[in-house]
This record gives structure tokens, C-alpha cells and sequence, in this order.
């Protein structure tokens, strides 16, 4: 399944929800970053150096050839980055571990990790989470929740497995 059938399943499942709680992303932090950074500094004296990554999207706000420009990842065990050195970057993937080491949080409302379970999320977002099926993980019972971004197109979803949050991932329209 390429990223954009993927974006678009997310799309559908997006235009069910057009009153949901949305998020302003200047009060989303990653493992102690903020959302969006406007620089590498901050990933690289936290993470260390990595090799820049062209993104090969088809659409969405990081696609080279939609947005005629270039934008990389910056891969780490846990959490990627997306973006560009004109535009900043924003952790794109976030994968958590169940020591709860890697924590997402939102302003002092709340603090998300490998812990979490998803009644707590879904008490916070005020909604169920979905099941879902991802092309390459049909052999797991995965759940998905996804929200906006305050006054923006692009948005996020968490992911559950085994009623345990697993993964957060950055999401932009098609």
C-alpha cells in the first residue's frame, strides 16, 4: 500500500469527524521537543547526527513534486522527522515503547506513552477509536484515532494494539 491509499483511508475516516477536539500543534510535544521544530539543533543535539532521507510522497504537504520543493526525514529508532530546512521540521512517526519511555504530551492536559491504554485517549478526544487495517499488518487487531490540527488540513492518528497506544503519525490531505 503506497502512502497515498493510506492517506486516503485516513481521509475518509477524517470526514466523519468534522467536530472533533482539535489540537493546536504549538502545544504538542515529542519526547521533550516540540511538535514542530524550526531547525535540526534541537533533534541533533538530543538524537544525534543521521543521514538525511528524501521523501518520496505522492501528495501532501511533503510531497517534492506537488509542493515543487524538496523535503527529507531524519530517522531515528523511535520517532522520525519530516520537513525542510526552509520549513522546520515535525515528527512525522512516533513509535512508543511499553516502558513509557517516549511520551507525547499536550499542553499539562495530558502526557501519552507505551502506557497509555486507549480508553485513556479515547476519554481525552471525547471518541472511540476505529479498527483499522494496514496494508503489510493484516495479522494484527490494530485501532486507530485521528484528529486535526487547530485551524489546519493536516492532522495526526494514534495507533492501539491490544488496547496499548503504540504509534503516533503526522497526517496531511491528499
Amino acid at each position: 500500500m503506497t502512502w497515498l491509499n493510506f492517506a486516503l483511508i485516513f481521509s475518509l475516516l477524517f470526514s466523519n469527524y468534522q467536530e472533533d477536539k482539535t489540537l493546536d500543534s504549538e502545544y504538542v510535544f515529542v519526547d521533550g521537543l516540540a511538535f514542530h521544530q524550526y531547525g535540526i539543533k534541537s533533534i541533533f543535539e538530543k538524537y544525534g547526527p543521521t543521514k538525511r532521507t528524501d521523501t518520496d510522497y505522492e501528495c501532501g504537504f511533503h510531497s517534492n513534486e506537488e509542493q515543487g520543493k524538496t523535503y527529507y526525514q531524519l530517522i531515528y529508532p523511535q520517532i522520525t522527522w519530516i520537513g525542510s530546512a526552509e520549513e522546520g521540521y515535525i515528527s512525522e512517526l512516533v513509535l512508543f515503547d511499553s516502558a513509557g519511555e517516549m511520551k507525547w504530551t499536550y499542553y499539562q492536559e495530558v502526557e501519552l506513552s507505551g502506557k497509555s491504554t486507549q480508553n485513556e485517549v479515547e476519554r481525552f478526544f471525547g471518541k472511540q477509536a476505529a479498527p483499522i487495517q494496514i496494508y503489510g499488518r493484516d495479522d494484527e487487531n490494530l485501532f486507530s484515532l485521528g484528529g486535526r490540527f487547530t485551524d489546519a488540513d493536516d492532522g495526526f492518528f494514534f495507533l492501539f494494539k491490544e488496547e496499548k497506544l503504540i504509534e503516533f503519525h503526522y497526517w496531511s490531505p491528499c
